[in-house]
């Protein structure tokens, strides 16, 4: 549990604390000057490092508006995205949902619709909604407006920057000021190009004389990406080091535009009146992992972000908790500091807990993880990735190369040396979870092989090509039968192609399920070849729920699907020795793919979304 800072005095308990505040909050709910719940304005600052702001540490004073907000609430030191890019990262915090579960920037496409949003909840219980949106990857073609009364996102000629947005979002509070509201006000600033405007242009690096100038946008970062990374020589040092003034000018220039919403809910007399809740969608990389950017890694320089709450007269002032949190437990933390009950899933939990000084909550309803682990995923550049971040130890797996990378968090904050291999209980513990809630929260098929009261040898060909046609077969693991990961010894996949897995002399009594994902063109089946003790097996073979069997062997065919966290598969089993087949789609449904406008898709490839 993190520790809990306050200025009370030493003679307060925490307990005491968590009561009093508590009380406090159903104080306030009850019996404010205008007898209704807080406003919450939520500040999402793009790419934004905790560690360039002061309250975090950083040296240079980019932040002095942002720390007083720190000063006046609660700061979480240790807070994990869960994607190191905007849309599904934000998405994430408006639904308490991973991005596998919401669909939102996978493939570029939607949110999907069978799930409320924070807006949604919201404006169903009385609050008028607003976005103020500065991206086209947060547009409404990406469903992200879902239960906004007002979605200001200008179309993508038009860009917008800090101090225009606090205007438009102050012109919006004025009109809304004695009704309940959610704001959403989203600043872009020190997401790349990196050009504040003067004097913040110079403020960090007057002196620099080189060729990056005033300004670096993306043709020339492309341009000097070459120099940049081959890292030698103090000119290029003295590039980074301007090239990371400019950023900080961004988060200097943003920070002051914070100031001035700050200030202009105090003119307004509602700053006591609302929950301000601070945070990033991602970080960036200068170069720590020999790579610059977003989106392409799962290093804590790209996913951990600043997380701050603040309700004067609610919260504690100047509380610091070193816990570790999830952006997927912003959403439930607001719920619940609004006394809003929902009955949903959410993969996070609320941290109010934490925010009141009382011991955190050790268990989420239906969570696939528990509160102390943070589930990340990368599905944008470098290829697909995977991350589970404890206090202590973070597993990272690359999909497409199916290696793991084991980091200790305690000895090497930095992330520098993998221990993968070298420390096998903590990398066994974080692969079991990760691979099992990965199987669980989207497409897979399960083969449930089982010889019941004596062993059986089974014998298994699966194929994911047909014709010219070719699909992929991977990320598979044995399972036993309460679904912990057993060596995969017996498991191979036969060519360079991974369309083929095969299992040879699987000797089993007691169940053991193989587990994997096949990526393969829309129409074409997977094929199944199975034998048991030697002999092919068609009347030993069943599929999904319906438990037939196939009318020849191998046969190829799509098995009934079954909704995602029936990872159990069918409710009943066929007498042993049998092999059960089934397939799990995503219990969100399917993807649905957005539909962009030329405008739009012409912005993203300007930003370096899509090609």
């Amino acid at each position: 549990m993190g520790s809990l800072t306050t200025g009370l005095p030493s003679g307060y308990s925490m307990k005491a604390l968590g009561s009093w505040l508590l009380t406090a909050c159903l104080f306030f709910f009850a019996c404010g000057q205008d007898n209704r719940r807080p406003n919450v304005v939520l500040i999402g600052v793009d790419t934004l490092r905790p560690d360039h702001l002061g309250c975090y540490g950083y040296s240079r004073n980019t932040s002095p508006n942002i720390d007083r907000l720190a000063g006046g609430g609660v700061l979480f030191e240790n807070t994990v995205s869960q994607c190191p890019w905007t849309l599904p990262s934000f998405a994430s915090v408006l639904t308490s949902l991973y991005p596998t579960q919401h669909g939102a920037g996978i493939y570029m496409n939607r949110l999907r619709t069978t799930f409320p949003t924070l807006a949604d909840i919201l404006s169903s219980d009385g609050y008028v909604t607003c976005g103020i949106i500065n991206v086209s990857v947060l547009s409404p073609e990406f469903g992200v407006d879902r239960g906004f009364g007002y979605y200001d996102a200008p179309p993508p000629a038009v860009k917008r920057i800090a101090d225009e947005v606090t205007r438009d979002a102050l012109e919006w509070i004025a009109h809304h000021e004695h009704e309940p509201f959610f704001l959403f006000v989203h600043y872009f600033d020190p997401h790349l190009s990196y050009s504040p405007p003067a004097p913040y242009d110079t403020l960090f690096d007057p002196d620099y004389q080189g060729r990056v100038g005033r300004s670096f946008d993306r043709d020339k970062y492309l341009a000097m990406k070459d120099d940049l990374f081959r890292n030698e020589g103090e000119q290029t040092a003295a590039d980074w080091d301007h090239i990371r003034a400019l950023y900080d000018g961004e988060i200097a220039f943003t920070d002051e535009a914070i100031g001035d919403l700050l200030q202009g809910l105090e003119e307004l007399d509602l700053r006591d009146k609302t929950l301000i809740v601070f945070l990033s969608d991602h970080g960036e990389e200068f170069f720590e992992h020999k790579g610059y950017g977003h989106g392409h890694t799962l290093f804590r320089e790209v996913i951990n972000v600043p997380l701050i709450f603040s309700l004067p007269g609610v919260l504690p002032d100047g509380a610091r908790l070193s816990r570790q949190a999830r952006l997927v437990d912003v959403m439930p933390t607001i719920l619940d500091l609004l006394d809003i009950n929902v009955d949903g899933r959410f993969e996070g939990a609320s941290l109010v807990p934490s925010l009141t000084g009382e011991v955190p909550a050790t268990s989420v309803r239906d969570g696939m993880f528990p509160p102390e682990v943070a589930y990340s995923e990368g599905l944008r550049r470098g290829g697909e990735r995977k991350s589970l971040t404890t206090h202590s130890w973070k597993l990272i797996y690359d999909v497409a190369d199916e290696k793991e990378l084991l980091l200790n968090l305690q000895q090497d904050p930095g992330e520098m040396n993998d221990l993968a291999g070298k420390n096998h209980n903590s990398q066994a513990l974080l692969e079991a979870m990760l691979f099992k809630s990965m199987f669980e929260m989207s497409e897979t098929w399960y083969v449930e092989m089982a010889g019941g009261e004596t062993s059986h040898t089974f014998d298994l060909r699966i194929a994911a090509r047909k014709g010219v046609g070719i699909g992929k077969i991977y990320m598979y693991r044995l399972l036993d039968d309460k679904r912990r990961i057993l060596g995969s010894d017996d498991v191979a996949s036969t060519n360079e192609q991974r369309s083929t897995l095969e299992i040879h002399g699987l000797r089993t009594a007691r169940p053991v399920v193989l587990a994997f994902k096949a990526e393969i063109p829309v129409g074409m089946p997977v094929t199944f070849d199975v034998s048991i003790d030697g002999e092919p097996a068609p009347d030993k073979t069943y599929l999904g729920e319906s438990i037939k069997n196939p009318r020849e062997m191998p046969f190829a065919r799509v098995a009934r699907r079954i909704k995602t966290g029936s990872g159990g598969g069918p409710a009943t089993r066929p007498a042993p020795p049998y092999c059960l087949i089934w397939h799990c789609e995503n219990e969100y449904g399917a993807e649905v793919p957005s539909v962009l406008e030329e405008d739009t898709k012409k912005d993203l490839r300007a930003l370096g979304y899509i090609q």
